[in-house]
């Protein structure tokens, strides 16, 4: 859809007078533009639009990224001989049978625990563990994704030398020759730089590698630091510690900034705890208040009960009026506007009644003082200890803590440096713009860089050396809760690579594997019981009882941090990671790229969001090219209008913006690290933003399928809620079709829209499941993605301060299905057991089974995306689920490849299906467990038993398709829905 100015007018026509609810998507909806009825009218918007501008190099390149998850043709695919399988071991291989694996993938420095599911030797999908105490088996986005960089044909495959191939022999000779010098001056001059870890066997190497070399120093690359926390928890406890909230015991959650639901290595857990809580309420067991100050809607803004958009330097404020409400002394004066007033009133009304129950978080990416502060209000209210935990650092120390990557610029700059090897970090893309760090870098004699792609930093180095994926190495490491993950490889490496591990050995003139670096370090750990607590913890995927246990310090200092400065007028820049491809770590991964973005549903690029206001004053639309200037940096970029930004925030995200060679990134986006400052990382203030005259393409798919005249979303209040299963409620209405019998058992599913966060791991999971491919930026603003599942995203009231809505759309599987009773060809059939089904090889492409489909959950394949696949290739994708091919429709099948699987095991066994034997891709993933699949036909199964609750309903129900997908309404807290309506 071609974005058009919106006018502000127009809205406030439309709201005016209005009564009862209204959602809408996108604010050409809420304006009621022409231009949006005649692409909602339109069947096949995509075939409307302008024709794609896409050459065939940009289209193969994007297919392979696409088909990278099939394997390489080159590959052996051979399985390694000393993993362990995580259930049973079957004498060699036996084809068509899976083989599971425990292990993990890392993250921001922290391990995710990870079962990999492997046929004939070929990782093909990851799945959470569900034994693992942290993620009970989900996953997030990141996660999931995880898979295909170890298919990436980008990936770096061969020593460089000066940018040319070279061979490992050549590189150990020069390392050996290399160490042979640094023994002479104990190591004089030599620098290793790392990204964050949190590996134990990582950190004995470097250790190893400090004594050998005392005169040598360690540094760390992270562009993503923690660093105001550990300070705040140096001043309150005199020593440092990261937090470890207890959502799950926590009545009323204040959150200051804190997208503690949103993407990072924290997610999945954090989902799971607050979940546990909501589902309480959803019981009747206890409350659950959410409220928000953000300057920039976040998935944790997105459920909130009450949000409130504020500027960053109105979180000091806002913290110090809780404070004052609820008793704390000397803070004084704090001046608010009514809104603020309002949302701070029922806030610390909230924290009174919950006492211990309550808990104040303040985003990571604010000060130090403000930290402070909000560690001695939740000790006021007793929140320490109860929904305020500690645990020692996981992520091994930088000896020179948060300024590690500043000492080692200023020491290259000096010329004191005259080796650096950098070990898996990119510090020539992610260090602060005024670190000067690539015109440091040139300075150093000899300069080493070992990464999983040939990235900006190797292009400034004399070696790179390419690194195993993690998925194909030995490794160990930490997860989110401190327990001990060993990381078994689930194939062998597929090129001349080498373990991060090894790599470290290298430089020290020393041979080695990365299983015996490994299993000496638990060796020395573990003593004469070496052999059994390996292999368990193989078996298992860790370690057992090593999960950090939470530390209660005691508070040392109760002094009061001065109050922040005023802000001064003018715009403000807010610095966030991607939801996406993160701090660029997942650039080169095409199911990141593609995957929507969970607010904004942009893929393939980043933009400048703004406040609707801002947009109005500057005249500005969606895709207007912008220059943002933040002291002497600049960026240009696409503007996209976000309502509820607050006023006068702007918020740029990372990642994007690469120097890369033939990479599916190139081109894509600004880089906004050559924004950031030293002393400012996350916020600017007195940025300004000029418009250039030119408009950009945004690839988003926020209107795609959208229906106009419907409203999907529905909500119950608490006062409302009636904790008990009524089946007799659910009639259903007649019909001039006869009804199908309903056999046994018969599939479907209900979604939560309580629990939804919105989160993408469903997404990712589900095109990893379904061999489902990506399209490439161009394809999806022409609305051809390939998705089979969708988070929709709504929005209610007023554009400067709306709520926030999720809706995962699957198929439906209709009982009385349209697409079965349109399709020329009887390619859509209904199954037995109450399936909407596709029969591939029946479709000739009329597309009637969509057009019929009241929905919209059928994609149509524009392209081929599998033309000229080896053997090997085509092999290397799920072999349980069809590859489809240009001219065929494909929709969501309730992952009926997993049906089939516990069919024939239940038959074998003699025995019927359990309840929970069969677990949807989407539904393994979920972090929240919002989705629940299994025989509807069966009035005790979870599924049936959340049908019969009174938030459950349809779809479209007035288009009487009985479908077998349904939803649970969201919870709204009625005492908080009676202040905002006061307002």
């Amino acid at each position: 859809m071609t974005e058009r100015p919106v006018s502000k007018d127009a809205i406030r026509e439309r709201l005016a007078g209005k009564t009862g609810r209204h959602f809408w998507r996108a604010l050409e909806e809420l304006a009621n533009t022409e231009e949006f009825h005649r692409f909602s009218r339109r069947e096949f918007p995509m075939l409307h639009s302008n024709g794609i501008n896409i050459d065939r190099r940009s289209l193969l390149k994007v297919m392979a990224a696409s088909l990278a998850l099939s394997g390489l043709s080159a590959c052996k695919g051979e399985e390694d001989e000393e993993a362990l399988p995580y259930v049973e071991s079957p004498e060699g291989i036996t084809v068509g049978i899976a083989k599971w694996y425990a292990t993990a993938v890392t993250f921001a420095g922290y391990v995710q625990p990870v079962l990999g599911k492997t046929f004939a030797g070929r990782p093909v999908k990851l799945e959470g563990n569900p034994d693992h105490p942290a993620s009970r088996g989900a996953t997030d986005a990141f996660t999931q994704a995880a898979l295909l960089g170890l298919y990436d044909p980008g990936r770096s495959q061969t020593p460089l030398h000066l940018g040319k191939p070279a061979d490992w022999e050549a590189f150990d000779a020069e390392m050996a020759a290399n160490a042979s010098a640094l023994d002479t001056v104990q190591g004089q001059g030599f620098r290793v730089l790392t990204t964050p870890f949190s590996s134990p066997t990582m950190h004995i190497r470097i250790e190893a590698m400090m004594r050998r070399w005392p005169k040598a120093r360690w540094h760390v690359c992270d562009p993503l630091p923690d660093a105001a926390r550990l300070d705040a928890t140096q001043r309150v406890f005199g020593r440092q510690l990261i937090f470890q909230p207890a959502f799950a015991a926590a009545e009323t959650i204040v959150s200051l900034d804190d997208d503690f639901l949103g993407p990072g290595p924290f997610q999945t857990a954090n989902a799971r705890s607050f979940a546990d809580r909501r589902r309480l309420r959803q019981e009747k067991q206890g409350g659950c208040r959410l409220f928000v100050a953000e300057p920039t809607p976040s998935l944790t803004g997105t459920v909130a009960d009450m949000r409130l958009s504020a500027s960053h330097s109105a979180m000091d404020r806002l913290l110090r009026a809780i404070g004052s409400e609820i008793g704390f002394e000397g803070l004084g004066e704090v001046s608010l506007v009514e809104h603020e007033r309002r949302w701070v009133a029922s806030a610390s009304s909230a924290l009174r009644t919950s006492k211990s129950k309550g808990l104040i978080l303040i985003g990571a990416h604010h000060d130090a003082d403000l930290q402070t502060l909000g560690l001695l209000i939740n000790e006021r209210l007793g929140s320490l200890g109860n929904t305020l935990r500690f645990l020692d650092p996981i992520i091994a120390p930088a000896p020179d803590g948060s300024r590690s990557l500043d000492a080692l610029a200023a020491d290259m700059q000096a010329g004191k440096v005259s080796t650096l090897a950098i070990i898996g970090a990119n510090p020539a893309y992610h260090a602060p713009a005024d670190l000067g760090f690539r015109d440091a870098l040139q300075k150093v004699k000899l300069r080493i860089h070992a990464g999983l792609y040939v990235d900006e930093t190797a292009s400034f180095s004399h070696w790179h050396v390419p690194l195993q994926h993690d998925l194909e190495s030995w490794s160990d490491g930490h997860a989110v809760d401190g327990s001990t993950i060993i990381c078994q490889p689930l194939v062998r490496p597929f090129y001349a690579v080498r373990s991060a591990h090894v790599v470290l050995e290298n430089l020290m003139a020393r041979a080695a594997t990365d299983r015996d670096l490994v299993q000496e370090t638990w060796r020395t750990a573990w003593g004469q019981a070496f052999d059994e607590r390996w292999r368990d913890a193989l078996n298992r995927g860790f370690v057992s009882d090593t999960a950090a246990s939470p530390v209660s310090p005691a508070v040392l200092d109760r002094t009061i941090p001065s109050a922040a400065a005023v802000s001064g007028s003018g715009l403000n820049l807010a610095i966030r990671p991607d939801a996406g491809v993160w701090d660029g770590t997942l650039s080169e991964n095409a199911w990141a790229q593609e995957t929507p973005r969970p607010l904004t549903k942009i893929t393939w690029g980043n933009a400048i969001l703004i406040s609707p206001q801002l947009a109005s004053r500057r005249q500005l639309e969606n895709g207007a090219e912008v220059r943002l200037m933040a002291d002497r940096a600049a960026i240009t970029g696409p503007v996209w209008i976000m309502p509820g930004q607050e006023e006068d925030t702007i918020t740029v995200t990372l990642g994007y913006g690469r120097e890369l060679k033939d990479s599916i990134a190139a081109g894509l986006g600004y880089d906004a690290y050559t924004l950031r400052r030293s002393s400012a990382l996350w916020h600017i203030p007195g940025v300004t933003i000029e418009p250039t005259g030119n408009t950009l393409q945004v690839a988003t798919t926020q209107l795609h399928q959208a229906i106009d005249g419907f409203d999907f979303i529905r909500t119950v209040e608490t006062g409302e809620l009636d904790p008990q299963s009524r089946a007799s409620r659910k009639l259903k209405p007649p019909s001039l079709y006869p009804d199908r019998p309903m056999s046994d058992p018969s599939w479907g599913m209900s979604i939560d829209l309580d629990l939804c966060i919105g989160c993408n791991a469903c997404v990712t999971a589900c095109q990893a499941e379904n061999n489902i491919p990506v399209v490439g930026k161009d394809l999806v603003a022409e609305g051809r993605q390939m998705h089979w599942l969708r988070i929709d995203h709504y929005h209610e009231g007023d554009v400067t301060a709306p709520k926030s809505y999720f809706q995962p759309v699957p198929c439906m599987h209709c009982e009385q299905a349209p697409c079965e009773m349109g399709c020329p060809v009887n390619a859509a059939v209904h199954s037995i057991d109450g399936l909407n089904l596709q029969i591939y090889n029946r479709c000739i492409g009329t597309r009637t089974c969509s057009s019929y489909c009241p929905y919209k959950v059928r994609r149509f394949n524009w392209f081929d995306f599998t033309e000229g696949d080896t053997d090997s290739v085509k092999a290397m994708r799920n072999p349980d689920v069809t590859v489809r091919s240009r001219g065929v429709m494909e929709k969501c099948t309730y992952c009926v490849q997993r049906i089939a699987e516990a069919r024939i095991v239940a038959d074998k066994d003699g025995r019927p299906i359990r309840d929970g034997e069969i677990v949807t891709a989407c539904q393994q993933a979920c972090p929240t467990q919002a989705i629940s699949f299994g025989n509807v036909a069966d009035p005790n199964s979870a599924v049936s038993r959340r049908k019969a609750g009174s938030r459950d309903y349809s779809l479209l129900e007035e288009a009487n398709t009985r479908p077998r997908t349904t939803y649970l309404a969201r919870i709204e807290d009625s005492a908080i829905a009676k202040v905002e309506a006061a307002g």
